[in-house]
């Protein structure tokens, strides 16, 4: 199995949700797909809880969640309809369902033991070569709908690889890698081909965005590759991060 994570930018309109479909159709290997809400929809979710809450969400953090996290659900199935549509066979999985959290809401701590469990039984008892699912968003044992912190997709996807020992994670994004600075400040940036996973965390300590920063720690530990890749060139060879 392989873990495909598309952001925000890859699902903000109708040519991204084609591309996705152009991308996963061009493997035969059994993929887990994450997607994030479509563009800036959490930002937009994210200001409705505010103005719902007089803009200060002291003691609305579990408000917060059941608003927000309905941008990935959201998003999955209309890919899940369109990759259906287009005859690649998919299995919609509702993540806040399987991935168990604490009640630590916006912030939420993963149950791996046992989120290990119900993943390994749920893709026994519903096979499929294509799994979408979402990014970011969890739940507790109750049921009730938990998030990881903003930008918590690409840990989505970590945490999947490690706890189904996947082959490779690949987090297609709208730059062609990792750079070595931000090139619409340097214009002396250039593509880092290959970095180790003691690099990277260096470089998002330094304050670099491109991926998030918990991300690192469960490829690590099953020395699984990680891939950053442009989404509108699937062919290029990106960056490559492993031990």
């Amino acid at each position: 199995m392989r873990v495909f994570k598309f952001g925000g930018a890859s699902v903000r309109d109708a040519e991204g949700i084609r591309n996705i479909g152009r991308i996963i159709g061009q493997t035969d290997d059994t993929l887990m797909v994450v997607v994030s809400a479509m563009g800036k929809t959490t930002n937009a979710l994210e200001g409705l809880t505010r103005a719902l809450c007089g803009y200060d969400l002291t003691g609305f953090d579990e408000l917060y969640d059941q608003v927000v996290s309905t941008g990935e659900l959201q998003s999955t199935r209309i890919v899940s309809a369109y990759l259906n549509h287009c005859g690649i066979a998919n299995e919609w999985v509702d993540i806040t369902r399987l991935m168990v959290t604490d009640y630590t809401y916006r912030q939420a701590n993963v149950d791996t033991d046992l989120t290990r469990r119900q993943l390994n039984a749920y893709l026994k008892t519903h096979p499929s070569r294509v799994y979408v699912t979402q990014g970011f968003i969890a739940g507790t044992p109750d049921g009730r709908r938990t998030t990881l912190g903003r930008e918590g997709s690409d840990y989505t996807a970590a945490l999947l690889a490690n706890l189904l020992n996947a082959e490779s994670v690949t987090l297609w994004k709208d730059v062609p890698g990792v750079m070595s600075a931000d090139p619409l400040q340097d214009s002396n940036a250039h593509l880092l081909p290959q970095l180790t996973y003691d690099e990277t965390e260096q470089i998002l300590k330094g304050g670099a965005q491109i991926i998030h920063p918990k991300t690192i720690a469960p490829l690590r530990e099953k020395n699984i590759p990680l891939y950053v890749k442009p989404f509108l060139h699937p062919e290029a060879e990106g960056t490559v991060i492993k031990d």
